[in-house]
Parts: C-alpha cells; sequence; structure tokens
C-alpha cells in the first residue's frame, strides 16, 4: 500500500453574494447601485468603509444615491439598515425599481390567461427549423430576499430605472431594518437622552447578528452583507449630550466596521456647520473619520451665482442630452489596506488621482448619472455661430425671355 495521499485543495469560504475583490489592494467591495460612483471610488464601496455624501442645499440629489444604495441592497439579497430621524419613510414610493423584479409584479395580458408552455401559438417564427429540437424553459429571475436569490448569480450592480418603483412585494421578502424618529426616542431614556449612543448600540447589535469577522459561522452557512444608511446625519434632529457626539459616534462606528461584513453610507448636510460662508473645523474632522468623502454641489442650491457659461447649462432652452445639474467633488477617496486609492488604476473617471474635481452630475428621468464636465459651445446650440453664405448676383433674363427671343415679344420657338 502506498503511503502517499492526494492533495485535496482546501474548500475555500464562498464569498458573499452580489460582491467582487478589488484587483489592487484585494478588499472586498459592494456596489453603491451607481455603476458611474462605484467607478470613481475605484470599484465599488469597500466592505468595512465609510461613505460620506455632503448635502447640497435646497435640492435631494444625495436622497437620490441613498435611494440607489437601499435598492441595490433589496437586489442583492444583502441586510438593510436604514437610520432616520428627521422625516417619515415610504420605501414603496422612494426606491427605485429594476426590470428584474419588475416583471414578476407585472399586470396581466389583456386575454387574463397565461399561454401553456404546448400551446401552438408559442412557436419560433424566426428560427423554423430549430422548432424540433428540445426546447429548454427560461427559468425566471429568483425573487430578492428569497433563498434562491443567495444562491444563484446575482449581478454585482442592477440596473436600476428612476421612472419605476418597486414593488411592495419585494420590500416585505428583503430583510430591512428601519429605525425612524420615533424608534429612537423610546430607545434614548436608557442612553441618558443622546441619540448618537442609541443609534450605535443598535449597529452593534446588527453586527453581532451574523455579520462580525470575528465570530464563525455556523456550519452550512453563507456569508451575507450588511449595509447602512444613515440618513441627514447631524442635521437638527439629531441630538446628542456633548457638542462631540457625532465624532464619537463616527469613531465607534468606524471601529465597529472594521471587523465585520458591512458597509456605510452618511448623508451629512455640511451647509448647517458654516459661519458666514466658512465651514467650521468640525466639518474636517468629521471626513477625517469616512474613509469616502464626495460632496454634491447644484447649480439650484448653490448661493454663490456661477459663470455665465455655466448658468446656460440650467436654462430651460438648453437641450436635456446637455444639462448638468451640479458638480462632484471628490475630497477623499478609500484607502483601505492600501497606501494609494485604486481610483486612479481602476477608474475610467480618472481625474488625475482624485486631485483635480472635473466631475459633473445629471439626473435623467431613467437614471443617475456622473460624467467627466466640458463646457458648452459658446454662444450655445441654438446661436448660429457660421454666417449664412451670400447667393452670387447673376444677372437673370426677364420672366418670358428665351433664346433668341426679344424682351416684351413672343419667343417665336415656344409652341
Amino acid at each position: 500500500m502506498s503511503s502517499f495521499r492526494k492533495r485535496l485543495p482546501t474548500s475555500q469560504p464562498k464569498p458573499p453574494p452580489a460582491t467582487r475583490v478589488n484587483p489592487h489592494s484585494a478588499q472586498l467591495l459592494v456596489s453603491t447601485g451607481v455603476p458611474a460612483l462605484d467607478d470613481v471610488l475605484g470599484g465599488g464601496l469597500p466592505v468595512g468603509g465609510v461613505l460620506l455624501i455632503e448635502q447640497d442645499r435646497q435640492t435631494g440629489y444625495s436622497n437620490t444615491l441613498l435611494a440607489y444604495f437601499a435598492s441595490q441592497a433589496i437586489a442583492a439579497g444583502h441586510k438593510l439598515c436604514i437610520v432616520n430621524a428627521d422625516r417619515e419613510l415610504h420605501l414603496a414610493s422612494q426606491l427605485p425599481g429594476w426590470a428584474g423584479v419588475s416583471r414578476s409584479a407585472a399586470e396581466p395580458t389583456s386575454t387574463g390567461t397565461k399561454l401553456e408552455q404546448g400551446d401552438s401559438s408559442d412557436k419560433m417564427q424566426i428560427a423554423w427549423r430549430y422548432q424540433n429540437l428540445p426546447r429548454v424553459d427560461g427559468q425566471s429571475e429568483p425573487d430578492p430576499g428569497s433563498s434562491a436569490a443567495a444562491t444563484a448569480d446575482t449581478p454585482y450592480c442592477e440596473k436600476f430605472d428612476l421612472s419605476m418603483r418597486i414593488p411592495q412585494a419585494a420590500i416585505d421578502r428583503a430583510s430591512i431594518d428601519v429605525v425612524d424618529g420615533d424608534a429612537i426616542s423610546r430607545a434614548m431614556s436608557s442612553t441618558g437622552g443622546d441619540m448618537y449612543k442609541c443609534v450605535l448600540d443598535k449597529i452593534s447589535a446588527l453586527i453581532d447578528d451574523g455579520f462580525s469577522s470575528l465570530k464563525p459561522l455556523p456550519p452550512n452557512t453563507e456569508r451575507n452583507i450588511l449595509r447602512i444608511e444613515l440618513q441627514s446625519l447631524g442635521s437638527g434632529f439629531w441630538r446628542g449630550s456633548d457638542p462631540n457626539a457625532i465624532l464619537k459616534f463616527l469613531h465607534g462606528l468606524r471601529g465597529l466596521l472594521r471587523y465585520s461584513y458591512a458597509a456605510c453610507v452618511i448623508s451629512f448636510p455640511a451647509y448647517l456647520y458654516e459661519e458666514a460662508g466658512v465651514r467650521l473645523p468640525v466639518v474636517r474632522r468629521i471626513e477625517h473619520l469616512c474613509d469616502a468623502v464626495i460632496e454634491l454641489e447644484s447649480f439650484e442650491g448653490s448661493y454663490v451665482t456661477p459663470p455665465s457659461i455655466v448658468a446656460r447649462q440650467i436654462k430651460g432652452e438648453a437641450a436635456a442630452s446637455q444639462e448638468y445639474h451640479g458638480f462632484l467633488h471628490i475630497h477623499k477617496l478609500p484607502r483601505l489596506n492600501s497606501l494609494t486609492a485604486s481610483m486612479g488604476r481602476l477608474s475610467i473617471l480618472q481625474t488625475g488621482g482624485g486631485s483635480a474635481n472635473n466631475l459633473a452630475f445629471r439626473l435623467r428621468r431613467k437614471k443617475f448619472s456622473i460624467e467627466t464636465y466640458h463646457l458648452p459651445i459658446e454662444g450655445g446650440v441654438t446661436e448660429r455661430r457660421v454666417p449664412a453664405k451670400e447667393e452670387p448676383k447673376t444677372s437673370r433674363l426677364p420672366s418670358g425671355a428665351g433664346c433668341g427671343s426679344t424682351p416684351g415679344r413672343k419667343d417665336p420657338l415656344e409652341f
């Protein structure tokens, strides 16, 4: 008997659904729901990281990015936790839908009945020579939140449509924890009136429930991702025990996420922390406690009058395909497990490694896009920039004059 044994490959843990590995830093990434924003961040949001979105004045473009993030969690079958203290949430009317979930909730046909598989009207009309081959019935896409969605190959980033809304059935099947102002107020009695401490305890309990990287999972259990969404953190509705409560909260949140399978997106009203148009030093400290920081500066919500060539973009007479709604400023890029950001190597919308902010965003009817900003054509698209050509002056014969005829007399050659 031979003493040699065949070395079998060790079973590697399966990565969570709808995730990918950053080839630069070997960091696990999740999608924000917006492909262009994933490209700006270097492929996506790192698991264990915090993305801070500084809100713009008087507009809700940051809420659109948060809606993308929540819909992506439902589409991928991830755990979702939404914390909002200043407004009521109606997910069915606020989250965008996608084509796969809309087919399952589509209305019945006009006949009211479905065609059977053996019906003669369901035959191929173009490739008629393939009718005698065995038929392979296409399986419908798994519903979000179901067990089939976890086992199937879930796309990394779903294609969302802002003109559609996610069905209520998909929200009911998903694993969502909504922490609103009423729930926080009921739990604040045990924390001495500190709302930040109450929310941090809630997030800590969720991470300990199967999303901590320090605790092994039971056998035959797959990893999943926890997505945390904090809306308008630091607004007037958030009450802390001391002025530095928000800094302590971010410091504790960052420590919890580093050893977990969770990712967090925070919207922050930075315009509330200004005096005479100058931001307070606490804003810089808040940005330092986050892994990635972007700012949305819309043309409608800015107090600064834009130049005439930029202001021309927001006029109604401009074409819809050429309108920009604001600038996207990159203040900080994620650098988890690396000394340099991955954007300069992996991004298509490369802006000099993040040093030059020449990105703009536009909100169309069906999607939110981020593009490289280009100045419009001087004079606009409706103004003629090339002078009209003058017609050459040529001697014309009078009407009725022909070859060999005299003006005023009938042409003898006409019959």
